[in-house]
């Protein structure tokens, strides 16, 4: 991630510990880093960020126009630079490991129905914050993009949106919070997604792919999805995947790694965690209990 310091356009002062451009994850950019006490003369941030102090404490001053600020972020703080917002004569004190999330407008406006001002000139700056929804999203990003997004480009997008519309409708001015969608989609269009999840849950779905098969923006698509079954796009697919797994090894002996490319996870460990959280046992296990009892399973052991 770079920033304007002094003029020109370098990486944070800090050692980078983790960077979302070694994986394969598609929302937001994110990045980790060791930050140490310095100084510059201004600082800029081309892009909105949200930083979170995930260890130790950092003194930070600063002036913003005649502005004077001061501020103490501990582990657990957020502090919010909106895009362009240019602050003189910092200076910062004290040790700390900082997750920042930059919240690429490009990458916003392709994703929701919105004008690119949502992650600039509206957010207002916000200085070591408490803010537990925010940091529990930032945190589970870092998690699943330090994964390898191993849960696909959906889940990705769903929390970078997540993130900003919850940035956006507390921290923004100048324009109302984003009203809640009441609408559904229709049969028609309910059924052509529903369609092509089941035909597709052994490769990558992306939230993009899904609302261009309705020709609806994907944060339009997310909300009129949601109010028609009850549950967020990324959830619905990962209860398809689960629920296909399920069967899959109620049904015969397939080794678990196929099953779990089968239907759509990245790999066995993956596939493992998540069937665990589901349904309170191991795939292996499931197999196990079920198998026995599948309708499917004395015909398949007839023709093996």
């Amino acid at each position: 991630m770079l920033s304007v310091t002094d003029g020109e356009l370098r990486p944070i002062n800090g050692q980078s510990l983790f960077s979302s451009s070694q994986s394969g994850w598609s929302g937001f950019p994110l990045e980790h880093y060791h930050v140490v006490g310095g100084q510059a003369s201004t600082i800029l941030f081309p892009l909105t960020r949200a930083m979170m102090v995930t260890m130790g404490t950092i003194e930070i001053e600063y002036h913003a126009g005649l502005d004077h600020h001061r501020f103490i972020a501990g582990s657990g703080s957020i502090t919010i630079w909106p895009g362009d917002f240019e602050i003189t004569s910092p200076k910062w004190s004290g040790e700390c490991q900082v997750l920042s999330v930059e919240l690429n407008p490009i990458g916003l406006e392709r994703l929701v129905e919105v004008p690119v001002a949502l992650t600039t000139a509206r957010l207002r700056p916000q200085l070591g914050i408490r803010d537990a929804q925010p940091a529990s999203l930032m945190r589970v990003m870092e998690a699943e993009a330090r994964a390898g997004a191993s849960a696909g480009p959906l889940y990705a997008q769903s929390l970078s949106i997540a993130l900003a519309t919850y940035l956006d409708g507390r921290y923004g001015h100048g324009s109302p919070a984003l009203q809640r969608e009441t609408g559904r989609l229709s049969r028609r269009q309910l059924s052509t997604v529903l369609e092509y999840i089941r035909a597709n849950l052994g490769s990558a779905i992306s939230l993009e792919a899904l609302a261009a098969l309705v020709r609806l923006s994907p944060h339009h698509f997310s909300l009129l999805f949601r109010n028609a079954v009850g549950a967020t796009p990324h959830q619905y697919v990962l209860g398809e995947r689960i629920a296909e797994a399920s069967r899959l090894l109620a049904a015969g002996s397939s080794p678990l790694v196929e099953i779990a490319l089968n239907v759509g996870f990245a790999n066995q460990g993956h596939f493992t965690n998540v069937f665990r959280r589901a349904t309170g046992m191991t795939p292996r296990r499931y197999r196990e209990v079920h198998r026995s009892s599948s309708p499917l399973a004395p015909s398949l052991r007839r023709t093996a």
